[in-house]
């Protein structure tokens, strides 16, 4: 009887363990692709700014009014005087033509003096001699609605020494740019 048994059971469990060998054989779990790679990243490179004309035009136009500030000169007077002098006339030039080149300048004439004389008659004397550079600027033709005069007399010299060399330096009206 076993062996009927066995004759019987044996090819049902022959057939069980086939259908278990095919099944797992032929249910082959499918690997995920690979996701393929993603695109390379294109940067969109933005087109170089348009050269800076404006930015240029101005740095060279402050160049060139910081190089006629520096042109710009004191004119120098005669004891007691307030006429200006033949050999400053070519100052008064000069300055004139860079006024006139930069007419969005004011400008400011301050008249000075030695320290002879009582402060009164320097602070007149220093106003004339102001005056007098203002009147020979606009005889050169910049507007005198943008020059301005101030006397300091004997207040702020330029050398403070006392002999006639320093007093000579002192003499003076010096162009103030605003």
């Amino acid at each position: 009887m076993k062996k009927q048994f066995l004759i019987r059971v044996m090819p049902v469990m022959l057939m069980i363990v086939l259908a278990g060998a095919i099944a797992l054989t032929g249910c082959k779990k499918k690997m995920p692709k690979e996701a393929p790679p993603p695109p390379p990243k294109v940067e969109e490179v933005a087109p170089p700014p348009p050269p800076d004309t404006t930015g240029q035009a101005e740095r060279e136009r402050q160049a060139a009014m910081d190089a006629d500030r520096a042109r710009i000169q004191a004119v120098y007077f005669d004891f007691d005087k307030s006429v200006i002098r033949p050999d400053q006339r070519s100052k008064i030039t000069t300055n004139a033509d860079i006024f006139r080149n930069w007419t969005e300048w004011a400008v400011s004439i301050e008249g000075h003096c030695d320290e002879r004389g009582t402060t009164e008659y320097n602070l007149a004397l220093g106003e004339r001699r102001a005056t007098s550079a203002k009147q020979a600027l606009v005889a050169a033709g910049v507007d005198a609605a943008r020059v301005s005069t101030v006397s300091y007399g004997e207040e702020r010299p330029v050398d403070p020494g006392h002999n006639e060399a320093s007093w000579s330096r002192n003499r003076r009206a010096e162009f103030r740019v605003k």
